[in-house]
Protein backbone atom coordinates (compact mmCIF):
# COMPACT_ATOMS: atom_id res chain seq x y z
CA UNK A 1 0.00 0.00 0.00
CA UNK A 2 0.69 3.70 -0.45
CA UNK A 3 1.28 6.15 1.61
CA UNK A 4 -2.32 7.59 0.68
CA UNK A 5 -3.95 4.19 0.62
CA UNK A 6 -3.14 3.72 3.84
CA UNK A 7 -3.88 7.24 5.26
CA UNK A 8 -7.49 6.52 3.14
CA UNK A 9 -7.71 3.12 5.15
CA UNK A 10 -7.54 4.35 8.19
CA UNK A 11 -9.60 7.27 7.98
CA UNK A 12 -12.19 4.78 7.74
CA UNK A 13 -11.49 1.71 9.80
CA UNK A 14 -12.94 0.66 12.76
CA UNK A 15 -10.33 0.80 15.17
CA UNK A 16 -10.42 -1.71 18.52
CA UNK A 17 -8.61 -0.29 21.73
CA UNK A 18 -6.18 -3.16 21.88
CA UNK A 19 -5.38 -5.46 18.61
CA UNK A 20 -3.55 -8.96 18.75
CA UNK A 21 -1.16 -8.59 15.92
CA UNK A 22 0.73 -12.12 16.40
CA UNK A 23 1.20 -14.48 18.81
CA UNK A 24 3.97 -12.47 20.84
CA UNK A 25 2.69 -8.66 20.20
CA UNK A 26 -0.65 -6.75 21.57
CA UNK A 27 -0.89 -3.45 19.99
CA UNK A 28 -2.53 -1.19 22.72
CA UNK A 29 -4.18 2.49 22.39
CA UNK A 30 -4.36 1.57 18.28
CA UNK A 31 -5.37 4.84 17.50
CA UNK A 32 -2.99 6.52 19.24
CA UNK A 33 -0.29 4.38 17.48
CA UNK A 34 -1.96 4.54 14.34
CA UNK A 35 -2.09 9.05 14.58
CA UNK A 36 1.97 8.91 15.52
CA UNK A 37 2.79 5.98 13.18
CA UNK A 38 1.49 8.11 10.07
CA UNK A 39 2.34 11.19 11.26
CA UNK A 40 5.98 9.43 11.33
CA UNK A 41 5.44 8.34 8.21
CA UNK A 42 4.59 11.75 6.48
CA UNK A 43 7.53 13.65 8.18
CA UNK A 44 10.34 11.32 7.88
CA UNK A 45 10.51 9.93 4.55
CA UNK A 46 13.43 7.65 4.96
CA UNK A 47 11.78 6.02 8.12
CA UNK A 48 9.86 3.16 6.65
CA UNK A 49 9.58 1.25 10.70
CA UNK A 50 6.24 3.36 10.75
CA UNK A 51 4.96 2.09 6.92
CA UNK A 52 5.76 -1.54 8.45
CA UNK A 53 3.85 -1.00 11.76
CA UNK A 54 0.98 0.14 9.94
CA UNK A 55 0.96 -2.66 7.10
CA UNK A 56 1.32 -4.95 10.54
CA UNK A 57 -1.68 -3.04 12.10
CA UNK A 58 -3.57 -3.40 8.89
CA UNK A 59 -3.06 -7.41 8.20
CA UNK A 60 -4.34 -7.77 11.89
CA UNK A 61 -7.45 -6.30 11.02
CA UNK A 62 -7.85 -8.10 8.34
CA UNK A 63 -6.81 -11.65 9.45
CA UNK A 64 -7.33 -11.46 13.32
CA UNK A 65 -4.75 -13.28 15.00
CA UNK A 66 -6.63 -16.74 16.75
CA UNK A 67 -3.84 -19.21 17.39
CA UNK A 68 -2.25 -19.99 20.69
CA UNK A 69 -0.72 -17.38 23.12
CA UNK A 70 2.32 -17.48 24.56
CA UNK A 71 2.67 -20.23 27.51
CA UNK A 72 3.23 -18.71 30.69
CA UNK A 73 6.43 -20.40 32.47
CA UNK A 74 4.81 -19.96 35.86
Amino acid sequence: MTEQELTAYFETADLPQSLRIDRATTQHDVKEAVARNLETMRTEVKHSGARHRLMRIVNALEHPYDGPGIPRAW
